[in-house]
């Protein structure tokens, strides 16, 4: 088989990739050595929230891809999305002057004993059903691909060839050298409760707990830390990794203490525990684009290291390979949106903006680095 793109990581990166190049016109395939949403994004609360605040360039690119997000599986996956909207609860790192001060069309209210901030365009999504869905049309291999052999305008595989590459690959490690993406594994964990409880939107403070589902469930999720760090990538699941610290029992007592600080949820049953690695920079902004070849591009233009900027189209690239990186806690409301800013890319020449593009991370680690 021949395909236009083969995408590496099968995701809410990789799987909104596709489903968008598909959408095209292109012919696409799909691989993933664990399977479909095997990892972080199978993990994943998939809470579709705003982020408040005075508005600064992250903040704006986090509720542009909200709006868009939102919409895009409202239109799709009408089954697939709970829209009830979010209360935001003051605590230390997300306090009552930023609440205050964010342009985003709230309201105070109370519930229960909870007081927040509420905000009507917030969502949750069904993470492993949404990948399926935007997948279900695209051919899908579960294979470990090692390495990229280029050959006569392809990329050469055992069962099938492609002329472009996306590397979707989150936490794992990349297929090509581009040393300027730092990427840090962000350790999420999310328990699927049954309560009789009723939720009527999601809530967020130091956790955050959903809606009653159309399932019937709840989820509750948070950030944890339940990995030895002498590991700094990861190349496996969380299940398989050798690194992996199973603190499972600790980390659902811990969740369920801090949500039953928020509200009391009565008959309550734990049906499922799921934990992944989410990639990120240091920046907290997903990236985005076709990958610069560190080497090359330095040593064509070795001014770059003193902070001479090059022409974007002059730079080393390598062939036809892009990259959807470190979307961190937020990879369901980044994905769609982003999925549409690679494909302008890619087909219509639309460039990458300058806040997610590789080029920016490449010129500043160049300076700072050199070779």
């Amino acid at each position: 088989m021949t395909y236009d793109f083969l995408i590496i990581g099968a995701g809410a990166a990789g799987a909104n990739c596709a489903y968008t190049l598909k959408q095209a016109g292109k012919s696409v395939a799909v691989v993933d050595k664990e399977g479909i949403a095997k990892g972080a994004s199978g993990a994943a609360g998939a809470f579709l929230s705003p982020l408040p605040g005075k508005k600064n360039s992250y903040n704006s690119l986090v509720n542009d891809a909200l709006a868009y997000s939102i919409d895009f599986y409202e239109k799709l996956m009408p089954k697939l999305i709970t829209k009830k909207g979010v209360l935001r609860v003051s605590n230390d790192n997300f306090d009552k002057t930023k609440l205050d001060g964010n342009a985003l069309k709230h309201k105070v209210l109370k519930f229960k004993n909870i007081e927040g901030y509420y905000y009507a365009d917030a969502a949750i999504v069904n993470p492993v059903d949404i990948c399926n869905y935007l997948l279900k049309n695209c051919d899908f291999y579960q294979e470990d691909i090692q390495e990229l052999n280029f050959k006569d305008g392809y990329y050469i595989f055992k069962n099938f060839k492609a002329k472009n590459i996306i590397l979707a690959q989150g936490v794992n490690s990349p297929l090509v050298n581009y040393p300027y993406i730092n990427i840090s594994p962000m350790f999420g964990v999310k328990i699927d409760v049954k309560t009789s409880t009723e939720i009527p939107f999601n809530i967020h403070k130091s956790i955050s707990i959903s809606t009653n589902k159309a399932d019937g469930t709840v989820a509750i999720g948070a950030t944890q830390q339940n990995h030895s760090m002498t590991q700094g990538e990861c190349n496996t699941t969380c299940d398989k990794c050798p690194f992996y610290i199973n603190t499972d029992e600790e980390d659902v007592k811990s969740l369920l203490k801090q949500a039953n600080e928020l509200i009391d949820l009565d008959d309550l049953e734990v049906i499922k525990v799921s934990k992944g690695a989410r990639a990120t920079i240091k920046s907290y902004f997903p990236v985005l684009g076709k990958i610069i070849d560190y080497e090359k591009s330095l040593k064509k233009y070795p001014s770059i290291k003193k902070g001479t900027k090059i022409p974007s189209d002059l730079l080393e690239y390598y062939q036809n390979i892009y990259s959807i990186n470190a979307l961190g806690s937020r990879g369901f409301v980044f994905a769609p949106y982003l999925a549409k800013k690679l494909k302008e890319n890619i087909l219509d020449g639309v460039a990458i903006p300058k806040e997610i593009s590789l080029e920016k991370l490449f010129y500043k680690y160049a300076r700072t680095k050199g070779v």
